[in-house]
């Protein structure tokens, strides 16, 4: 049996376990990246080298950032910030938080924010008779979606798709390649959800304002904040806004800036070695780091070569750029509806490249838009884990499609748009 035909089982049960969630991802991708080293078509050494990627440890000390930040409970701060200004203006209050956790989601993970901001929404809806969580949840929740999109760290799907990248090609993104079309669609999103999305949010679930809301797990907070590190929040502030002023200009490595920025918050005590390891994902730092292990299983073969041969085969030996592109999002979004965002990415990655390399296309915009569709897929409470947490709100099946699809359509064609001219197709 050739060793195409071995990695094109390996990878097949892989992208089944993922599908189907019989056993954890991270396990799962392990479980390749052994299968790949045990027959022998990948040594040991670049099978399990993404575990000392620079990829990894950015989003670990990135991780640890994003924990210092909440053990000193700016997160909390920055969260009733928000209440403060918008006076009880429900509009008005919407807009500024989806527009904060967007900015937060630049830097800390996705379900962190969300995390930070769901005990608050609880709060003030019990608390004022005129804010409902039902109408706020979705559209702060999706502001951390859209800016995570924005830059490389700021969600799984762009560090998969990096990693993917780079280890089959070495073309990587630079910390914010994401931004140009990320703040737009961010600011679209702002502008759908005020004129359209809030009023079509309240005729969809109509007098089921109070129905279904789940708020036993979430916490009451006060403006305070919780934690016992609270003294430590300007040095954090501090830490903070110097990591990203080192991002912006790269004086350093962004791996670097992101080392320095973790051990600093371990050093002046804003967050605790031991706990902060205890609270990481870790499923995430795993999960990446076989991804890109799959990635090298695969690079050993020519399965990639066959694959992009396969979809030469379907679309002719000169398709239109833009018309392979669009397809590519259109097809990653749709699924991602159904399957994590991470896990479309890494299904769809290895396949959007060979067919870039057969082509003579950039593979960086079509990587980027397979990350974007990825990323931004809400059409289902299936697409992301900060999705699924909204459900504490009591929405229906049917309430994510008929609020979120609208929206959805329009960043797709956003990205088709956009991506290409500020990456050119070719």
């Amino acid at each position: 049996m050739s060793n195409e035909v071995i990695a094109l089982i390996i990878i097949s049960i892989c992208v089944l376990l993922f599908v189907t969630d019989w056993v954890n991802t991270c396990v799962a991708a392990a479980m390749g990246c052994v299968a790949f080293t045990l027959t022998g078509i990948s040594p040991f050494s670049e099978t399990f080298s993404g575990f000392s990627n620079p990829l990894v440890i950015l989003i670990f000390c990135m991780l640890i950032v994003g924990d210092a930040m909440m053990e000193t409970g700016l997160d909390w701060v920055i969260g009733r910030y928000a209440v403060k200004i918008s006076k009880g203006n429900e509009r008005l209050f919407i807009f500024v938080a989806a527009l904060i956790s967007g900015l937060m989601s630049m830097w800390m993970a996705n379900t962190a924010v969300v995390a930070c901001f769901l005990p608050i929404l609880s709060s003030i809806s019990r608390s004022t008779p005129n804010m409902t969580m039902k109408n706020m949840t979705m559209s702060v929740t999706f502001g951390a979606m859209y800016g995570g999109s924005c830059t490389l760290v700021g969600s799984t799907s762009q560090l998969a798709a990096q990693g993917i990248m780079y280890e089959l090609t070495n073309v990587q993104f630079s910390m914010f390649d994401l931004m140009p079309v990320g703040i737009l669609m961010l600011v679209i999103f702002l502008i759908w959800e005020q004129l359209f999305g809030y009023s079509l949010g309240i005729r969809v679930w109509g007098d089921r304002q109070h129905e279904g809301i789940s708020c036993e797990n979430l916490i009451d907070v006060d403006m305070t904040g919780p934690g016992g590190k609270r003294r430590k929040r300007p040095v954090f502030a501090l830490i903070f806004a110097g990591m990203i002023v080192f991002f912006v200009f790269e004086w350093i490595p962004v791996q670097m800036t992101a080392l320095c920025a973790a051990l600093l918050c371990l050093v002046t005590g804003c967050t605790e070695p031991k706990e902060a390891i205890r609270r990481i994902d870790w499923n995430c730092v795993i999960f990446l780091a076989c991804c890109m292990g799959l990635a090298a299983g695969l690079a050993s073969t020519k399965l990639g070569q066959m694959a992009g041969g396969s979809v030469a085969t379907l679309l002719g030996d000169d398709p239109s750029p833009l018309f392979f592109f669009a397809l590519v999002v259109t097809v990653v979004m749709f699924v991602s509806n159904f399957l994590a965002n991470a896990t479309t990415t890494v299904i769809f990655t290895p396949v959007v490249v060979t067919a870039c390399q057969a082509y003579g296309f950039n593979i960086l915009p079509f990587c980027m838009g397979v990350a974007y569709a990825a990323n931004l897929a809400c059409a289902t409470p299936f697409a992301h884990a900060q999705v699924t947490m909204t459900m504490v709100a009591g929405y229906r099946f049917t309430d994510y499609v008929k609020v979120n699809l609208p929206v959805q359509l329009i960043m797709l064609a956003v990205m088709i748009v956009f991506v290409p001219l500020f990456f050119p197709l070719v």
